[in-house]
């Protein structure tokens, strides 16, 4: 299926060469019909051009014998033949390709193929042109004019194809070659470098410094030659050099993994010393905060005591007035006794005159004179009772006086107290806020502490680190001076130089100094100049 595929394209590409050409099937068949009329200037065009190739020294020296313009003028006129019959088929692509590889082993330049094209041309053309003006083959009409007009255009376009496709072949044939030849070309090459520059690869390989490049290389490589023989030389003296500084660097590799080890046992004590202090400081913080605690407890109880005492003075303040209001009530009850004694001195005098006016009254005052006698016995016992109670509200007054006095300097003490009360608040207060800020502090202290414990700790760990770090390291020299002394370089001939830098090789030459023939292109990627057709006509001839 895929071959159909293939086949058919390129025979798609045959007919798209002709289409673009505008040589179409009625002009193949104009080409057909009139072919008869063409053989003999096909003839005299190749006469004429045989002529030329044997008297232009440029295509003169492409043959070497008469035979060679024999063979080729048989291959021309059959090719022409068929290409004249404008079928385009396996006959032709035959023609094609056998004279394309005929005129590629001679030598012949493709632009003689295309200047013969070029004269049978010109006396095809010429030959159907004097024809349309004879008197005897082609009649001298319009109709007729138009015919030779198409068949010089055919003419035209079928060479035009037919060029394009031996030029193509060509090409394509000269790309090939020129493959072949850079691929020789890059074998030979890489034999050649393989031949200057593997002696010193496999010495190399092998550890070898002393082996160089030969002294009579081809000039193309005598500058990358020069210069891989210098830097066997430097890295030759590099390695003369490292030995000496390996042993010193061996040494004082071996003094630093002894003092990193110290510095890292120290750092793990100093560590160990700054965590007990840390922790140390860790419970005088918490003892700290529990004496600011207490302090706060004992700030509160004061100032519930404070409270209290403000509240047993403000009792105080009230019993010392209603002791005040009991005095003045003490004087309110001695007015009124004072007024029920008036009274009952106005009653007993008024029962007194009374008895007097019932005594004149005689008989009929009796009842009324023991009325005024019942009335002054009351008036008595009032009077009595009054003072009575006059006395003990002075007794009362007295006492309460005296309680007011005592309540008063009772306030006056709660006072005091009060004060007292409230100077221990303070202090206390003071006291529970330093000690806040000194639990806070103690705790930032702490907190350093451990921070400094913990760099401490960490740097112990790298600093234990560095030490097997620095052991590694110590190793890793005695397996360099190891690996240094594996290499054969020329110790009893040769004296140590001062270090040389690295060694750089120059991927660009001086102008003028030839190089290494420079890997050759490769032109597998171009394009194709047959259009698709030459593996057709490849396919046909088979």
């Amino acid at each position: 299926m895929s071959t159909e595929r293939a086949t058919g394209s390129q025979a798609g590409s045959l007919r798209d060469r002709l289409r673009f050409a505008g040589l179409d099937e009625a002009q193949c068949e104009l080409l057909r019909q009139n072919r008869h009329i063409l053989s003999q200037p096909l003839k005299s065009a190749l006469r004429d051009l045989f002529q030329r190739l044997q008297t232009s020294p440029d295509a003169a020296r492409a043959f070497t014998s008469e035979r060679q313009y024999d063979r080729l003028h048989d291959l021309l006129s059959s090719h022409w033949d068929v290409l004249t019959d404008a079928r385009f088929d396996a006959l032709y692509a035959e023609r094609v390709k056998v004279l394309s590889d005929s005129e590629s082993r001679m030598g012949l330049d493709p632009r003689w193929h295309v200047a013969g094209h070029a004269v049978v041309l010109e006396h095809l053309v010429t030959s159907a042109l004097t024809e349309n003006t004879g008197s005897g083959l082609l009649p001298s009409s319009r109709r007729r004019q138009r015919e030779v007009t198409d068949l010089v255009a055919a003419l035209v376009r079928l060479v035009m194809v037919d060029v394009e496709i031996a030029v193509s072949l060509r090409f394509n044939e000269l790309r090939l070659k020129h493959h072949r030849d850079l691929a020789a070309q890059r074998e030979h090459d890489r034999a050649e470098f393989e031949d200057i520059f593997r002696p010193v690869v496999d010495g190399l390989a092998s550890g070898d410094l002393t082996v160089r490049t030969a002294a009579d290389v081809p000039e193309a490589y005598a500058d990358l030659a020069g210069r891989m023989n210098e830097a066997l030389e430097h890295l030759q003296t590099a390695f003369l050099s490292s030995e000496e500084k390996l042993a010193f660097v061996r040494e004082a590799t071996g003094r630093m993994a002894e003092t990193a080890r110290g510095y890292a046992g120290r750092a793990e004590g100093q560590s160990g010393a700054l965590d007990e202090t840390s922790r140390a400081l860790q419970d005088l913080t918490t003892s700290v905060r529990e004496s600011a605690g207490q302090s706060r407890r004992a700030e509160a109880t004061v100032a519930a005591t404070r409270g209290s005492v403000e509240a047993s003075g403000h009792v105080v303040g009230q019993a010392i007035s209603a002791m005040a209001d009991i005095e003045a009530s003490a004087e309110q009850i001695g007015h009124i006794i004072g007024a029920i004694d008036e009274i009952a001195f106005q009653t007993n005098l008024l029962a007194l005159n009374a008895g007097i006016e019932a005594a004149r009254a005689g008989d009929s005052g009796r009842g009324f004179a023991v009325v005024a006698q019942e009335v002054r016995a009351l008036a008595q016992r009032s009077a009595d009772a009054a003072r009575e109670i006059k006395t003990l509200v002075a007794t009362t007054k007295n006492q309460v006086s005296a309680g007011v006095d005592m309540v008063a300097k009772t306030q006056g003490a709660i006072a005091d107290i009060v004060l007292q009360v409230g100077d221990i608040s303070g202090t206390v207060s003071d006291i529970a806020a330093r000690t806040d800020r000194q639990a806070s502090e103690l705790a930032g202290i702490a907190g350093t502490v451990a921070d400094l414990g913990s760099d401490i700790g960490n740097t112990a760990v790298i600093a234990r680190q560095s030490s097997e770090g620095t052991d590694d390291l110590h190793k890793v020299i005695l397996e360099l001076g190891a690996t240094i002394r594996e290499f054969h370089i020329e110790r009893q001939t040769r004296a140590p130089k001062a270090p040389a830098g690295r060694v750089q090789l120059s991927t660009h030459r001086e102008q003028g100094t030839p190089g290494p023939a420079a890997p050759m292109t490769d032109l597998s990627d171009d394009a194709d100049l047959d259009f698709g057709f030459t593996a057709h006509i490849a396919g046909l001839v088979g």
